[in-house]
């Protein structure tokens, strides 16, 4: 039988047991399941059992007893001595007091679970998942005796009345961020120095207080996070320096003339910067990404190629020997995806009847 529309799941024609899958790029798919037909029987759209073994989307589950097995809600189930998440044994927990709150939240008379993996909880009886001020939950929780980053990170010695993770305005929030009046902390880690009364998030793993920005928790030599103005997607100015994405000092750089290229590439009047890294040798008079042809759609600058008058350029590096007047980045049909190449060589890819015909078409050779 199937369990779910358009053929997905398992089907039992009484002498095999197969598992059916359906999606738009392979359509319909379908496998023998290793299971006994006479005594096989579906227990939901992903979990099925016959005499010997329990199975999960046609897999045997290895040490599931298929006897003793029932399944729970939200793709957790167990057999008398396990329990399993989407077939994978949850180590530790116990089947007879097991419970789901929610597909990342579960528990059993030992602990609680986060996507599987247990908590520590000191004293269940107090423990809560700590929401934010929309009532939605938090990645931080707190019993009487200890506060809980939910990856399993305990933290001991907090003040439990003021534990409370730190809001910001999505999108920017990574709710890696909680302090209680002492201390701030960062995925269930203090951060060195931070001022409780006065820190907030204000950029994804960004902190501010009124000493200093934090990425990730590590305080950081910028003061004011919000007075940086971001160059596409790896460089800042506070109108005196140019920082990376770690806010380390690009010390090359000149700050009036300084501007993003595209994508990973920048430059001032006097350099050109893959990232962070300078590139040594390229002229900003005449730099540019090198251009990619798509085989459909539209051109677009180069991630890790450039070029200028003299030199090819993969990332920070001169490619030795390349053309940079022929050197093109184009997407052949019969090519090996992306085909790299000058009217000398391919760097990238593969030759291809479709290239030799460009190179004959445009260079005659």
């Amino acid at each position: 039988m199937f369990l779910t529309a358009c053929s997905v799941g398992y089907k039992n024609d009484g002498k095999e047991v197969t598992w059916h899958t359906w999606n738009e790029g392979n359509g319909h798919n379908s496998r023998k399941v290793d299971a006994d037909p006479e005594t096989f029987e579906v227990l939901d759209d992903n979990y099925g059992q016959d005499k010997t073994h329990a199975f999960y989307r046609g897999d045997i589950i290895d040490g599931a007893d298929g006897q003793s097995f029932q399944v729970f809600e939200k793709d957790y189930a167990a057999d008398a001595f396990n329990v399993y998440d989407s077939g994978k044994l949850l180590k530790g927990a116990d089947p007879a007091t097991f419970k789901v709150h929610s597909y990342e939240l579960t528990e059993d008379k030992n602990d609680f679970y986060k996507n599987g993996k247990a908590l520590n909880v000191k004293d269940k009886s107090s423990f809560e998942i700590l929401k934010y001020s929309s009532g939605e939950n938090s990645s931080w929780g707190k019993c009487k005796y200890n506060g809980y980053y939910l990856n399993g990170t305990v933290i001991p010695n907090i003040d439990y009345a003021t534990f409370h993770p730190i809001e910001a305005n999505k999108p920017m929030q990574s709710g890696c961020y909680a302090a209680d009046k002492h201390r701030v902390f960062f995925m269930g880690k203090e951060v060195p120095c931070a001022d409780p009364a006065t820190f907030r998030e204000v950029d994804f793993y960004i902190g501010q207080d009124k000493h200093r920005a934090y990425k990730k928790g590590i305080p950081t030599q910028i003061k004011d996070y919000t007075k940086l103005t971001q160059l596409g997607r790896l460089m800042y100015s506070d109108g005196t320096h140019i920082y990376d994405l770690h806010f380390n000092i690009l010390p090359e750089a000149d700050v009036a003339t300084f501007e993003h290229i595209s994508d990973n590439w920048y430059k001032d009047m006097s350099h050109i910067w893959w990232s962070n890294k300078l590139v040594k040798g390229a002229n900003p008079k005449t730099f540019s990404p090198v251009t990619v042809t798509p085989s459909v759609g539209v051109t677009f600058p180069d991630f890790n190629y450039g070029k200028d008058d003299k030199h090819v350029f993969y990332q920070d590096s001169i490619i030795p020997d390349a053309d940079a007047a022929s050197f093109e980045k184009i997407d052949f049909p019969d090519g090996d995806s992306w085909t790299v190449f000058d009217r000398y060589r391919v760097y990238q890819g593969k030759d291809s009847p479709r290239l030799r015909e460009y190179l004959k078409k445009k260079y005659g050779k």
